[in-house]
């Protein structure tokens, strides 16, 4: 079997992608798998680390953006279908599967115009600009959620899987985490997690969790790039730098996590945003959270996300005000203090999640490129 992934610009796109690419290939061993996406994305270089094959497109944003701004994305969007068939005819893929962003546009056209079998997926609970459109073009649309359903104009082509995840995300045990960061056994674990560039509000929030959580409490504090220094400063901790960062007591500081499964599998309570991945990743694992929605997404996408997982009984929402941090961290603490709610918030995000999503788009992948265009 030959497939083409596509999808970038940021990980919650790109994540997806690199799942389904590599269950894949462990299904499949003789199976041929190109990941395409543009030269300036994370994907590039996110691929390449996982070892899949990269070839790039040129695309651009179009939704939302000024008249000059959007004129030129749809001129590069354009060139970008012409480097996407000519990739296509070349690679001679069976199914191509996009994850949103533009970087999945140009391609998913390309596959439309060649007949190719294609398919999308759609990561949060009001779905984006591009998979809407791509939708009309495609024969299947792998929903996260129930009730993206409802927005795509053909209820025929929707499956309601769950995101797809990294395999390894579910692999580590409790113990194993916490000795990978070097963490006692009977201590109580709060991951604060910021992203790849940070957020304001969540740094702010780890601050406040440090200074406030006393004996028994550990901390793995996700920053972002942007405020690491800050965050730093602020807890008095080693000014070291570097992806390992810092530590100050039993309080862990990194721009960025690479070990994510390793801190997931370490963690009590998580406090967040609410990216569909992100999601996703902590109730397959039943990990009670903290839920920040951030303010600055397209359509609120990332409330609509958390609500899901609120109204389960699997997560406690916090809206961002000036009164966040101290709200996040009074909700982490009372979570990882009484044994009941975390137990039964534990048992909600477990119902929620669906660990077999990548299985499961797998499987239809699979029978697409056999059913043809």
């Amino acid at each position: 079997m030959r497939l083409v992934v596509t999808g970038g610009g940021t990980g919650g796109h790109i994540y997806p992608a690199m799942a389904v690419a590599k269950e894949i290939v462990a299904m499949l061993p003789n199976a041929s798998v190109l990941y395409v996406g543009t030269e300036r994305g994370m994907e590039k270089a996110l691929a390449q680390k996982e070892g899949l094959h990269f070839a790039k497109v040129r695309s651009s944003g179009i939704m939302g953006k000024s008249p000059l701004v959007a004129a030129k994305g749809l001129l590069q969007a354009s060139m970008g279908v012409r480097d996407a068939v000519g990739l296509l005819r070349k690679f001679r893929p069976d199914v191509v599967f996009g994850t949103g962003g533009y970087a999945s546009g140009p391609v998913v056209m390309a596959s439309w115009l060649l007949r190719m079998p294609r398919a999308i997926q759609e990561q949060n609970a009001i779905p984006g600009k591009t998979n809407l459109a791509l939708s009309r073009l495609v024969q299947r649309v792998f929903c996260a959620f129930e009730y993206s359903g409802q927005f795509f104009p053909d209820q025929s082509k929707i499956m309601v899987t769950g995101n797809p995840i990294r395999k390894s995300i579910l692999e580590p045990t409790r113990d194993q985490g916490r000795s990978f960061f070097g963490i006692e056994p009977e201590s109580r674990v709060m991951l604060v997690l910021g992203g790849s560039r940070g957020a304001l509000t969540l740094a702010e929030t780890g601050v406040r969790a440090a200074n406030t959580s006393g004996h028994g409490v550990s901390l793995i504090l996700a920053t972002g790039t942007e405020y690491y220094s800050k965050v730093v400063q602020e807890l008095g901790a080693p000014s070291e730098g570097g992806i390992e960062g810092t530590r100050i007591g039993n309080i862990i500081i990194r721009p960025y996590v690479h070990e994510m499964a390793m801190a997931y599998a370490a963690a009590d309570v998580v406090v967040g945003r609410a990216g569909g991945m992100t999601l996703s990743e902590v109730t397959a694992l039943g990990i009670p959270s903290v839920i920040i929605p951030s303010p600055n997404v397209a359509n609120n996408h990332q409330e609509h996300n958390a609500r899901a997982l609120e109204e389960a009984g699997a997560a406690v929402v916090v809206r961002e005000s000036p009164n966040t941090p101290a709200e996040a961290t009074e909700a982490a603490l009372r979570i990882m203090f009484d044994e009941t709610k975390r137990r039964t918030m534990r048992e909600a995000a477990l119902k929620l999640g669906k660990p077999d999503a990548t299985i499961d788009i797998c499987r239809e992948l699979v029978a697409l490129a056999r059913q043809g265009a």
